[in-house]
């Protein structure tokens, strides 16, 4: 009869004693020392507003674990890092680049500062030769939501480029339009208009007729 094979730990044995695994979804048998460096530096990310399922993710844990063993050091994320982002977003910083600087998601950085708002994006000056929809209506003398609304119905050409979603057209591109728009022109006001029987009952409704 053939001698069935050593398993494995048979056969190695007799060179050991061999390091048990260290790690297996959390639980560790790593000195305690290097847990509490392990956990200092949870504890630091989440400060930073990372949340415990990245970091779950980038140190091959569950997410339950981070949690139980950051969650006496919260809050999360540190007062004076939610500080930095508000101050970031009064002045008009966008979401997503003070996510990018800070390393964390769009959603952290908004239910963190959402308190702390309203925030109002600040735009840079429109440069020279670029037209707004507040622009282009005082170009074609007419309101704001009036240009809109021609805007949203496909009157209008279609932007040369969305900054920071504003709509903005090159002057050329207006003037190009104009010249060849199927638009009145109102000789009292000089607004270029869809119907000139519409736009002096709105516009003119308390002038005299001439």
């Amino acid at each position: 009869m053939t001698a069935s094979p050593r398993p494995p730990c048979c056969a190695t044995r007799p060179y050991g004693p061999f390091p048990r695994a260290t790690r297996h979804l959390g639980r560790t048998n790593l000195p305690r020392l290097l847990l509490d460096e392990r956990t200092a530096r949870w504890v630091a990310a989440r400060r930073r507003g990372l949340t415990v399922t990245q970091i779950a993710r980038a140190e091959g844990v569950r997410h339950q674990y981070v949690s139980r063993r950051t969650i006496e050091y919260g809050p999360y994320p540190d007062p004076a890092v939610v500080e930095d982002w508000v101050a970031a977003r009064r002045s008009g910083q966008h979401v997503s680049a003070i996510a990018t600087t800070s390393g964390v998601s769009q959603s952290v950085i908004r239910a963190a500062t959402k308190p702390h708002g309203p925030f109002r994006a600040r735009y840079t000056r429109t440069p020279e030769g670029v037209l707004g929809v507040t622009a282009l209506a005082d170009r074609v003398g007419m309101s704001e939501p009036a240009v809109l609304n021609w805007v949203r119905a496909g009157r209008v050409p279609e932007p040369d480029y969305t900054v920071g979603g504003r709509r903005l057209w090159l002057t050329s591109t207006i003037e190009a339009w104009l010249a060849v728009a199927d638009l009145a022109h109102c000789p009292q006001c000089g607004a270029r208009c869809l119907s000139l029987g519409q736009h002096r009952a709105s516009a003119h409704r308390a002038s005299p007729t001439t």
